[in-house]
C-alpha cells in the first residue's frame, strides 16, 4: 500500500519539531533532545550532564554564567552553528506540517477509495504526498549533517564547547536511512 515508512520517519519529524513547553521556561521550541530555541531566538546546545551552552545570533557564547570571549573567526562559527539550528528547527517544522497532511490525505483517500470501491485509487494519492514529506524530510537530514559539521568547528576552536556537541555521527547517517 502507501509508503508505511514514510509515516515512521513523519512522527519522529513531528517529535522532532514539537513545541515544548514542560519544564523549560526559557525554552520556547525544542528542536531535539540537544537543542532548544530560547524565546529570545538564543540557541541552547544542551550537555549530556544537562547543563546548556547558549548562543546568541551575534555569535556570543555563554556557558554556565560565563560569557566565553571569542575571536571574530569563533563568533563566524558560532553564527554558523545558531543559523543552522535555526534552519533546523524550521524545516522539521514545515515536515512535521507536511506529514500531518498526509495523514489526513490518507484517511480521506482510503475512505473515499473504498467507499466509492476503487481501493486503486488509495495509492497514488498518498504517495504523491508521501513523496513530498520524503523531500522535505531530507532537507532536515542535511541540516543536521550541517550542524554536526558546525558542533565539530565550534569545539575544534572553543574546546569548551566540547561537553555541549552532543550530536552523534550515527544520528546523522540514520537520519538519512
Amino acid at each position: 500500500m502507501f509508503k508505511l515508512q514514510t509515516f515512521g520517519l513523519m512522527f519522529g519529524i513531528v517529535m522532532l519539531a514539537a513545541c515544548s513547553q514542560g519544564d523549560y521556561d526559557h525554552a520556547d521550541t525544542s528542536v531535539f533532545r540537544h537543542l532548544s530555541i530560547a524565546k529570545n531566538g538564543d540557541v541552547l546546545a544542551h550537555a549530556r550532564d544537562g547543563s546548556s551552552a547558549r548562543i546568541s545570533p551575534a555569535g556570543d557564547l555563554v556557558i554556565g554564567e560565563k560569557r566565553i570571549a571569542g575571536d571574530s573567526g569563533q563568533r563566524k562559527l558560532l553564527r554558523s552553528y545558531h543559523a543552522d539550528a535555526l534552519a533546523l528547527r524550521d524545516d522539521a517544522v514545515a515536515t512535521g506540517k507536511a506529514g500531518v497532511q498526509t495523514g489526513l490525505t490518507a484517511v480521506s483517500a482510503v475512505a473515499s477509495g473504498l467507499a466509492s470501491g476503487n481501493p486503486d485509487s488509495i495509492d497514488p494519492k498518498v504517495n504523491a504526498k508521501a513523496d513530498k514529506v520524503d523531500a522535505l524530510a531530507q532537507t532536515v537530514c542535511r541540516d543536521l549533517a550541517r550542524l554536526y559539521t558546525d558542533q565539530g568547528e565550534v569545539t575544534a576552536a572553543i574546546p569548551a564547547f566540547g561537553p555541549y556537541a552532543t550530536i552523534e555521527p550515527h544520528e546523522v547517517s540514520d537520519c538519512h536511512d
